[in-house]
């Protein structure tokens, strides 16, 4: 049966690895047969600089590795990717991407272009990497905030990152937002969601109103920050990749999250204080 390997590029880890997948997927590294496959075959034939395979995929990367029916990826492109972006979630930092998946029969090699490799820092498959990862296999996320946290990643600019990533942020917290309100019930919300004190909580609010401002500035004007809004964009990521997060972990929908959350804007509780989520990501600023 054709073997079919996925180089995850722009990946390291520090020790073996060999994690059961879905499909009949394996996610391995330390392993020496698919690095030596992936470097023979696909290291000219991208359509990339073939520098770039030296400098982003080695020995300790992550490779995904399956038995395959078939020379032809179709049906399996979805569930790539899901899987880069699950990695990619699963990290605090650090960038990686499935740009290019071979299927290998005997003599034969076919290589399926899937798309650009992603710029960023090295990512690290660590430890603690590796547990977010392995509880995140089986879990229905967010969809449409996982889907633009997941593109935010792709864009170059701090300008289309902070969109992206305010698409994801409002459809947790203030999909039922109207006309003139949607601020306000994210600055609340978030502020309560991720606020363990006034002072706290103050500080966030004002950070989301700063934030949403530069949000309608760059949709209405089309105004450019530049690397102004790179700590601004850094902490919306850690915003909305915590709230995916526990979201998910905890097996609370987002409606009742919201639900919960204008419920503490009453007690004055904190969101973890009150509930006790089995999985909690916090954001301190």
């Amino acid at each position: 049966m054709p073997l079919l390997i996925a180089p995850v590029f722009n990946s390291m880890t520090t020790q073996p690895i060999r994690i059961e997948l879905p499909n009949a997927y394996y996610l391995i590294s330390g392993a020496e047969r698919p690095y030596e496959i992936a470097s023979r075959y696909l290291r000219n034939e991208m359509d990339e600089n073939k520098r770039i395979f030296d400098s982003r995929v080695n020995r300790n990367s992550l490779f995904l590795v399956a038995e395959h029916a078939e020379m032809k990826v179709t049906d399996d492109r979805p569930w790539i990717e899901e899987i880069e972006n699950k990695l990619n979630l699963s990290a605090i930092d650090g960038t990686c991407s499935i740009p290019y998946v071979l299927t290998i029969n005997g003599n034969m090699c076919g290589i399926t272009y899937l798309k650009r490799s992603l710029d960023g820092s090295k990512f690290e498959f660590d430890e603690a990497t590796q547990n977010v990862f392995e509880r995140l296999i089986n879990h229905q996320l967010p969809s449409l905030a996982f889907r633009r946290y997941s593109l935010s990643l792709e864009k170059k600019s701090n300008e289309d990152q902070l969109l992206d990533l305010w698409i994801a942020l409002e459809s947790l917290f203030a999909p039922d937002g109207k006309k003139g309100e949607i601020t306000y019930k994210l600055r609340v919300r978030m502020a309560y969601y991720f606020g363990e004190s006034y002072a706290q909580r103050q500080k966030i609010a004002q950070f989301v109103k700063k934030s949403y401002n530069h949000r309608s500035e760059i949709v209405h004007s089309g105004k450019m920050f530049g690397n102004k809004l790179t700590d601004e964009v850094n902490t919306l990521r850690l915003m909305a990749r915590a709230t995916i997060l526990n979201t998910a972990m905890h097996g609370i929908s987002l409606q009742d999250m919201r639900v919960r959350l204008d419920e503490l804007i009453l007690t004055g509780e904190t969101y973890a204080q009150r509930y006790a989520p089995s999985y909690f990501e916090s954001i301190i600023l």
